[in-house]
């Protein structure tokens, strides 16, 4: 490390550099494989007015992400501010003294960026992703964001109701309310007990003065970070950031938190609500961000939860099916943090799934785990650094929690350091030390639909009487000592696609055969969707248990995949695993079991998961939707299958389908990534090259055509929002029109779209509203979504109406086609930078006979769009006198009190 300290005009400014390689000793660990983590270099920048400016280049492609990191969060507000630091978020985005409302947004995606922002309990952070050519539009927007936002009257009063409706939904989300009251129950006093959104009482009496008074405090040089990641030049970026935020006054604000006491009791907490299935949450407090114990913690963590090969996984959902999902991590926060367990579960299993839960904490705390499993965890935990270098967007997240939330840039290089010293008996001492009965927060989340004699009843005491029977029974273990795509055919037809990337260390592999909705019935509805989950779940060689742990000693991923036109695979690996990873995905392709246990034991979480799905609102609508807009095609079938379809899957109908679709002349492969092509296509022929011949017989479907009336399909669920879905059937994904349809559906979704600007920004209707177009092999559809307070059903049906009318009534003006061009042209290089992002594209565009010349050509065919084709399209295919609305409601009397209880809100 290398500091160097220059003067400019008698001001300090203080250049900090970095680069060097952290080597992990060699282990012993499966096939004795090492993993090398390089750091990357980056430049550290002290300004003299304050501000901290973080540069990183990375010119692998030609992308940069511009974040600000303000050190303010949700736990620095007064109880009075409570929601103040979340709404700056909304405000920030509301014009500046030179930008009106919604001219940010517009100027990021007119050069072909994306822009957002997120607050948590230590940060707030607005970020940026564009086209490197465009870094400068993007710090010139930041700096007038950050330094001369106008918080206009009446946009503080349109956004407050905006951010009402956020609460409502997430007051409609189990999940959500779950989580909210597992912190309140664990944080007695420190703010991280209050919600970041901010409650609807403060939300609701916010003023002007309160929102500049906070801003002034802490939106100041000295507490704002600027991370700069990407294709840039260090030099001209210091030139062009320094004078940007000259003359702005530092606060010096000083930080008062309430830190919390030591817990000394076990503390339970009980929400009934409307849900399908219920939830559980245990959490223990444990210590801050910088406290030794913590790496221990994370890799403990891992080795509990994180891994399909996990302890929880694999005990408490496989062996005992006591849950659906589990899930274990430890949030580690700047203050103190929690170590959180949980998951979801049928009703009626809530007793037994804790018991399970704490049985397996009670077996870490008497037996250190073996070193299999140690070295398991460490490789996942390494891992993830090589993973977060493969987007801009994610290395300057990473740079800016160090710095503003860790307080420290080499924590990182550290953290990994001490995570490669972390022993069996580190983890098992932390886990005595901390995963205590006393110091649990547990609680449930059950149904209020179940009978009353059914419901939970379960107190202080009964938990840890069942924690004294764990104890009791669980004697001591012994320790166990443990550039461009290159295309190609294989000999048998299977066609190859190549493209090597060694920017990271990483390949990924896809596959893809046709296959999905298009080839079911009403009686075997979900069959593809249950072969996808099968297909990694035991082949002739290897059970599902094995193949888990496998996967997982290679820090890997392999899953199968279905949608509504193809099955398939794909593979993500470390580059030094790449030939183990390729045999295991080709066994998993040529010699699925489809075993009956396993059928068994998946039939029963596709069942518990499409129950789950009536408790969300957005599923219910989608899938009303679907089923109006599609009247005989297969693609008004929901892909998980219906229950009474999914029973009827057996072990023999599963692999006559498969074997019925496995076919080398419509199978494709795509590999991306870190790899030596010969080699690698050397292995293909090995695993791929005697897959045999079989004849493919394409599914004979009818075609849909527009409806002459219009179709409004409704539901009623017991929820604070109603949803709505209006749309048209679209068109193919072989039509040219498909990219007007691009444009057209950015033009309308997106912060800085039609939709977002007239329905949220001008006329609060809702949070969320979007659209959406769907081009598949026959005709698809494009809508618009859009959840809203009961009494504003109609008026948002009218609205959504009158903006498709523009689109055929007035021609686009051409700024907005040229900024909606570059906007989309800037999406599709950034969505490229991923190895997996390129396979699955190279893909599905060879199977569905595209080629991949229309990935290339895709800037160019955007651009050909005219305002014209955006018109002709919108009058052939937007029927606006017959529509088909879909439309999830509460009940009639909730809508009438909904309405009758909100204030009147004057348009």
């Amino acid at each position: 490390m290398r500091t160097v300290t220059q003067r400019t005009r008698q001001q300090p400014l203080r250049i900090t550099c970095h680069n060097s390689t952290y080597r992990s000793p060699r282990r012993p660990f499966w096939k004795h494989y090492k993993l090398n983590v390089s750091w990357s270099l980056w430049m550290k920048i002290e300004c003299p007015h304050g501000l901290t400016l973080l540069i990183e280049p990375s010119h692998a492609a030609p992308v940069v992400a511009i974040q600000a990191w303000v050190g303010v969060g949700s736990a620095d507000e007064t109880e009075s501010e409570a929601g103040l630091a979340h709404f700056h978020e909304h405000m920030l985005f509301k014009g500046t003294e030179k930008r009106g409302v919604g001219e940010i947004a517009k100027d990021v995606e007119g050069v072909g960026g994306h822009i957002n922002a997120w607050t948590s309990y230590d940060e707030t952070v607005y970020h940026l992703t564009l086209p490197s050519a465009h870094w400068e539009t993007g710090v010139e927007i930041l700096a007038d964001v950050l330094q001369h936002s106008s918080f206009a009257a009446e946009e503080i009063e349109k956004e407050a109701e905006v951010i009402l409706e956020e609460i409502k939904r997430a007051e409609d989300q189990p999940s959500q309310q779950l989580s909210q009251k597992t912190f309140s129950l664990a944080f007695e006093t420190h703010p991280y007990k209050n919600p970041i959104i901010g409650t609807r009482e403060t939300v609701a009496g916010f003023t002007r003065d309160d929102l500049l008074r906070f801003y002034k405090k802490w939106y100041t040089p000295d507490n704002i970070t600027l991370v700069i990641v990407g294709d840039i030049d260090p030099e001209a970026v210091q030139a062009k950031v320094l004078p940007l935020f000259e003359g702005n006054q530092n606060a010096k604000t000083q930080r008062h938190r309430t830190q919390e006491g030591p817990q000394t009791d076990l503390r339970l907490g009980h929400i009934v609500e409307d849900t399908q299935e219920s939830l559980l949450h245990i959490a223990y407090p444990i210590p801050a961000l910088h406290h030794p114990d913590l790496y221990a913690l994370e890799m403990l963590s891992v080795l509990l939860g994180q891994l399909e090969s996990s302890r929880l996984d694999m005990v408490v959902r496989r062996q005992k099916q006591l849950v659906n999902s589990v899930f274990c991590y430890a949030y580690t926060p700047r203050d103190q943090g929690l170590f959180m367990l949980g998951g979801s579960m049928p009703p009626g299993h809530e007793r037994q799934a804790l018991a399970a839960l704490l049985e397996e904490l009670e077996h870490i705390q008497h037996t250190p785990p073996s070193r299999q499993e140690v070295e398991k965890a460490r490789m996942i935990i390494k891992s993830d650094a090589i993973y977060n270098k493969e987007t801009v967007q994610g290395r300057a997240r990473a740079l800016g929690f160090y710095e503003v939330v860790a307080e420290d840039l080499s924590f990182e290089e550290r953290f990994y350091y001490h995570i490669e010293r972390v022993k069996p008996r580190d983890i098992q001492r932390v886990a005595q030390q901390y995963l205590q009965l006393a110091h649990a927060n547990i609680v449930f989340l059950t149904p209020s639909q179940q009978p009353k004699e059914e419901r939970l009843r379960i107190t202080e005491d009964d938990i840890r009487t069942i924690h004294k029977q764990l104890q009791d029974a669980i004697p001591p273990q012994a320790e166990e000592d443990t550039h461009q795509p290159y295309q190609t055919t294989l000999s048998n037809g299977i066609r190859v696609i190549l493209k090597e990337n060694t920017h990271a260390s990483l390949v990924s592999i896809r596959t893809a055969m046709y296959g999905g909705l298009r080839y079911e019935t009403p009686e075997n509805n979900g069959i593809n969707h249950m072969i996808s989950r099968l297909l990694t779940k035991g082949t002739a060689s290897m059970d599902a248990e094995t193949f888990s742990l496998v996967t997982d000693e290679m820090a890997a991923t392999i899953g199968g995949y279905s949608g509504r036109n193809s099955l398939g695979l794909s593979g993500d690996f470390l580059s030094q695993y790449l030939d183990e990873g390729l045999a295991l995905l080709a066994d998993c392709h040529l010699n699925p079991l489809f075993d009956e246990e396993e059928l068994e034991r998946e039939r029963y979480f596709v069942l518990e998961e499409i129950r789950a799905q009536e408790a969300q609102i957005s599923d219910v609508v989608f899938r009303l939707f679907q089923e109006a807009i599609f009247a005989q095609h297969p693609y008004r079938m929901p892909m998980q299958g219906t229950p009474e379809s999914v029973k009827s899957l057996t072990p023999a109908s599963l692999k006559a389908f498969y074997d019925q679709l496995c076919a080398p002349e419509g199978l494709v492969i795509s590999v991306v990534g870190d790899f030596e092509r010969e080699h690698l296509l050397t292995q293909l022929e090995e695993h791929f090259g005697n897959m045999p011949s079989r004849t493919l017989t394409p599914p004979t479907l009818p075609e849909e055509t527009p409806t002459k009336t219009p179709k409004t399909v409704t539901s009623v669920k017991d929820r604070m929002q109603s949803h709505i879905i209006y749309g048209f059937l679209g068109t193919t994904m072989y039509d040219k029109d498909r990219y007007v349809f691009e444009v057209l559906n950015a033009l309308l979704s997106g912060q800085g779209g039609r939709l977002f600007i007239h329905l949220r920004d001008e006329v609060p209707l809702a949070y969320s509203v979007s659209s959406f177009s769907l081009e598949l092999i026959e005709r698809g559809y494009f809508a618009v979504h859009i959840g809203t307070s009961p009494h504003k059903q109609q008026q948002a049906i009218d609205a959504i109406h009158t903006q498709l009318a523009r689109l055929q009534d007035e021609p686009i003006p051409t700024e907005e086609l040229a900024r909606i061009k570059r906007f989309l042209i800037g999406s599709h290089a950034i969505s490229r930078q991923r190895n997996a992002s390129q396979a699955f594209a190279f893909v599905l565009h060879e199977l569905y006979g595209q080629g991949l010349d229309a990935i290339e050509q895709y800037p160019t065919y955007i651009s050909e769009v005219t305002a014209q084709d955006i018109q002709r399209v919108a009058k052939q295919y937007f029927d606006l006198q017959n529509p088909t609305i879909a439309i999830v409601h509460p009940p009639e009397d909730t809508t009438s009190k909904e309405h009758t209880d909100e204030p009147e809100h004057q348009e």
